[in-house]
C-alpha cells in the first residue's frame, strides 16, 4: 500500500495475488503434488513472484492519466512488454531446464510448481489485472481527494 500509494489498487493487487495462490493450490491437486515443507516454501515464494507480476502494471496504472480504460491500456502498453520479457520469459527459461532433471524433487516440486506460478502470474498480471483495473480501478487520486474532505 505504501509503494502504490493507493489503498484500492493495493486491495486489487492483493486479490490477484490470492487468486494466483489459490490457482497454484488447484494445480497442485491436479498434479497430485502433496503439501509438505518443500511445496509450502514454494507457495510462500509464489506470493512474492505473483506480486512482481502485478505491481508493475498497477503502478503504471496509478501513475497514468485519463479514464480507467485509457490508464489500463497505458499500463499494459508501457509495462506489459517489460513484465512479459523481463519477468515471464526469463523465469520460464530458468525453470525449463529443471524439466530434464533426473531427480523427482526437481521435476515435481520445482519444475511443475514454478512453471505453474509463472504461467498463472503472467495470465493474471497481463490479462486479468488490466481488465479489472479498467472496470473498477478507481479514478486518479480518489483516495487523496476523499482524505481532503475529512
Amino acid at each position: 500500500m505504501v509503494l502504490l500509494q493507493d489503498p484500492w489498487l493495493s486491495i486489487i493487487t492483493v486479490g490477484c495475488v490470492v487468486m494466483v495462490e489459490v490457482g497454484l493450490l488447484g494445480i497442485m491437486k491436479l498434479w497430485s503434488i502433496s503439501l509438505n515443507a518443500v511445496s509450502v516454501v514454494n507457495m510462500v515464494m509464489c506470493i512474492g513472484i505473483a506480486v512482481e507480476f502485478h505491481v508493475h502494471i498497477a503502478h503504471a496504472f496509478a501513475a497514468s492519466k485519463g479514464t480507467r480504460r485509457e490508464r489500463a491500456k497505458f499500463a499494459l502498453t508501457e509495462m506489459g512488454s517489460s513484465v512479459f520479457s523481463g519477468i515471464t520469459l526469463t523465469k520460464l527459461l530458468g525453470v525449463v531446464v529443471l524439466a530434464f532433471s533426473s531427480s523427482e524433487i526437481f521435476t515435481v516440486y520445482y519444475f511443475r510448481m514454478y512453471i505453474s506460478i509463472v504461467v498463472l502470474g503472467a495470465l493474471h498480471g497481463l490479462m486479468f489485472l488490466p481488465v479489472v483495473l479498467a472496470l473498477i480501478g478507481g479514478p486518479k487520486d480518489w483516495f487523496l481527494r476523499s482524505v481532503r474532505h475529512i
